[in-house]
């Protein structure tokens, strides 16, 4: 009989010991995923205000824009016509006063970090949700709101002097729509920064 308690307390130990480490084990990947999720937390968040400071800033300068080419449609800027009709081509330095379109890049290295690593299967649905519609907008902005804007330009039919009124009507209509993304994008960047800051 003494024999039997003996084997059963150092078995009990044996599976205590056991049980123990898998607790410590679990522990110290959980705290490492932990950190984990919070460094993305933190990269994505600081993605998102440089995103939406450079967001800003386009928005301005392309309402300046489209508002310069709605006033030469609607006549209200003959010595802007004047100043475009000078040259043989539509010279769209004069819309812009000779400021790149793009003057930064909207990044999503963040994004793509926390899906490669597989981290954003720990944030919640809901994040996850706001997160991936974010950046599926932005890539539609950069990759095909923009891209259309200077496959237009690059075409030589929006080079005919003689078809000027046509050619800003469509920068109008491709204008208005970059616009509109961009006042859309800039309140999902607020949505998706306030949502990780829970």
């Amino acid at each position: 009989m003494n024999n039997f308690k003996k084997y059963f307390a150092e078995g009990l130990l044996i599976v205590f010991s056991v049980l123990f480490a898998l607790l410590i084990n679990k522990l110290f990947e959980d705290y490492k995923t932990n950190k984990k999720k919070t460094v993305a937390i933190e990269s994505l968040r600081k993605e998102l205000y440089r995103n939406s400071a450079i967001l800003k800033n386009w928005k301005e300068q392309h309402i300046e824009i489209r508002n310069r080419i709605n006033e030469v449609i609607e006549g209200r800027n003959d010595s802007l016509k004047t100043e475009l009709m000078k040259y043989n081509y539509l010279n769209l330095g004069v819309l812009t006063k000779n400021e790149s379109l793009i003057d930064a890049i909207l990044t999503n290295t963040a994004w793509e970090s926390a899906k490669s690593t597989g981290i954003i299967a720990e944030f919640d649905f809901e994040t996850t949700q706001k997160l991936t519609y974010v950046y599926s907008m932005q890539d539609v902005l950069t990759n095909r709101t923009i891209a259309k804007i200077m496959d237009f330009y690059f075409d030589t039919n929006a080079h005919n002097m003689e078809n000027i009124d046509q050619s800003l009507v469509q920068f109008q209509l491709r204008f208005w729509e970059l616009t509109g993304q961009e006042e859309l994008i800039g309140n999902l960047y607020t949505e998706a920064i306030k949502e990780l800051k829970k």
